[in-house]
């Protein structure tokens, strides 16, 4: 399990050292295009542009999540772990965390400050702590 933790950090950390990191409001775009789609019953036209983007969120969200909710486990066996990098998503669906990034991300106005992952991390962390 040790190893797997270190691929998880190695993997965050070389995903926000990259050059080109996606930007929390390109994240919120394509999030927003996912829920809107979810909720219309998948009826609503999209091209693959927007397909892209919307598979990217749920493939970020779904990442990000499975990966904090592991250091949350790992946490409570005190493995020393940044509390900032957990969450307690058990039992928690993937569209309930885009509903309410969505609903979040789209009031802040700070939102085109901030790398995707960082927004992401300190988001999930900040909604469901890992206690």
């Amino acid at each position: 399990m040790k190893k797997l933790l270190l691929i998880v950090i190695i993997f965050f950390n070389n995903n926000i050292l990259k050059s080109e990191e996606m930007r929390a409001y390109d994240l919120f775009k394509g999030c927003q295009s996912y829920y809107h789609w979810v909720v219309n019953n998948y009826k609503d036209q999209i091209d693959e542009k927007i397909f892209f983007d919307m598979g990217k969120c749920q493939g970020v969200i779904e990442t990000m999540g499975k990966a904090m909710l592991t250091l949350c486990h790992e946490n409570k066996r005190n493995m020393n772990i940044n509390k900032k990098m957990t969450a307690n998503l058990k039992g928690v669906k993937t569209i309930e965390i885009v509903k309410r990034f969505v609903e979040t991300a789209s009031i802040d106005g700070n939102i085109r400050n901030f790398s995707a992952q960082i927004y992401l991390i300190n988001f999930i962390n900040k909604n469901w702590p890992c206690n």
